[in-house]
């Protein structure tokens, strides 16, 4: 089977599995909650997959600013299922049934991810990635962080993650994790270009 069509079988399991897991979560609460990283970088991964067929279904060659965005949401994902593994699970006393297979959390934060990951790096016909995309593709998680943590601030909003509770704890703590974690989300982005690129 060629990349082509494996990239297509991947994008379009990435489509039904986001819609799957957007009903459960507005099935189970009603709504979808846009403070969460997680809702937000998988309708980002919905949106670029969608749009990523589209190009593909009218023969059409991916542009620069699409590989820009599926590139985006695809580190969110990865940033998602890594925080979930090595920061939530042991705050929520390693609970992975809760966390990786219960309700929407089970396309959420792991199928999609998986595959988000595996059909850019492996299969997905974008343009290269050079040094300067590397920090472009921080640009949804740092909005995210600044918008958070802002909310934060003005006691609109709680968390939702504990690294986010700015008025809970000191400001050379909330300085350490916004650092680590833009760190961490680069060292990413950094990876997954030399993934794709060396694969493409």
């Amino acid at each position: 089977m060629k990349k082509k069509d494996l990239s297509i079988i991947f994008n379009v399991l990435i489509i039904i599995f986001e819609f799957l897991g957007i009903y459960l979560t507005i099935k189970t609460n009603g709504k979808v909650n846009f403070v969460y990283y997680t809702e937000d970088s998988n309708i980002l991964c919905l949106l670029s997959s969608s749009l990523f067929i589209l190009f593909i279904a009218f023969n059409k060659k991916i542009p620069k600013w699409l590989s820009i965005l599926k590139y985006i949401s695809t580190i969110g994902l990865v940033i998602t299922f890594l925080t979930v593994l090595f920061i939530l699970m042991p705050l929520y006393g390693f609970n992975y049934h809760f966390l990786l297979l219960d309700g929407s959390l089970f396309y959420h934060h792991l199928i999609c991810p998986i595959l988000a990951f595996v059909t850019f790096v492996f299969f997905d016909d974008l343009k290269l990635f050079d040094f300067k995309d590397t920090f472009i593709g921080l640009t949804f998680t740092i909005v995210y962080a600044i918008i958070l943590i802002t909310l934060n601030i003005l006691n609109k909003v709680s968390g939702p993650y504990p690294f986010l509770k700015v008025s809970d704890q000191s400001i050379t703590t909330s300085i350490v994790w916004f650092i680590v974690l833009i760190s961490l989300s680069y060292i990413i982005s950094y990876v997954l270009s030399i993934l794709h690129n060396k694969n493409r």
